[in-house]
């Protein structure tokens, strides 16, 4: 299926602002579906996490895992089922929690930008003042330990190795102190240590702030560190 074919990612209206705490933190999701011009773009999903826990959304290719990581950050609308995300059911209220980290080609870090650029830029975008504390997003620092990134500032993205790409696209997402944190295609061009690297990481991410990260993969390494594992199948998506 084409990216043509996909539905739009929805706008969210700035003055529909969430509750100032969620009501719950975590996502509930039942028989979540979404369906567009050419078929299901993924159907049959039921998710459960609480703060602190780390999900994964293991799938091939053509069973919607962009798409699903869109929906669940707000920005895109299921056709079926029932989403909560921080005890918000609609999307403009889910957005506020959520941060993604990355999302296949359409949502990351510019390769031709530094590292120290890509920090600024993103604390501009998520309204954070990370040079210092002001209670609503991490130091540049913080990030920095959270995720174990030690490349220096003035290094360009695209001369990055590809973990460490990875861990800055999440270190950039935490800026603003996300209830929840969305990866996607976290195994693409990783060696399984790489992968347990990430994976730590984002463990350690969910429990220092009692988040929930999820991050989907191709399910082909299997799991080293223990982690919920949402399996999605081609043949939810194929007509019935």
């Amino acid at each position: 299926m084409s990216t043509q074919e996909l539905p739009p990612i929805e706008p969210v209206p700035e003055d529909d602002a969430p509750p100032r705490d969620p009501v719950t933190g975590g996502i509930i999701a039942a028989g979540l579906g979404m369906r567009a011009a050419g078929g299901w773009v993924y159907r049959h999903v039921d998710i459960e996490a609480t703060a602190g826990e780390v999900v994964e959304l293991a799938g091939s290719g053509g069973t919607g895992r962009s798409m699903l990581l869109l929906t669940l950050a707000g920005r895109a609308r299921p056709t079926t089922g029932t989403l909560r995300v921080c005890g918000a059911d609609r999307p403009a209220r889910i957005r506020p929690w959520v941060a993604l980290a990355r999302v296949h080609d359409v949502i990351g870090p510019e390769p031709e930008q530094t590292v120290g650029q890509a920090l600024v830029e993103r604390a501009r975008w998520d309204r954070v003042h990370p040079a210092g504390s002001d209670g609503l997003g991490y130091r540049r620092d913080e990030v920095r330990e959270l995720t174990g990134l030690a490349v220096p500032d003035r290094e360009r993205i695209a001369a990055l190795a590809r973990v460490e790409q990875t861990l800055l696209a999440v270190a950039l997402a935490l800026l603003a102190r996300p209830r929840v944190v969305l990866l996607d295609d976290l195994d693409v061009g990783l060696s399984a240590t790489d992968q347990h690297r990430v994976w730590s990481v984002l463990h350690t991410v969910a429990e220092a702030e009692r988040a929930v990260a999820v991050a989907s993969t191709s399910g082909a390494v299997p799991a080293q560190t223990a982690r919920k594992i949402v399996d999605l199948h081609p043949s939810h998506v194929e007509e019935s």
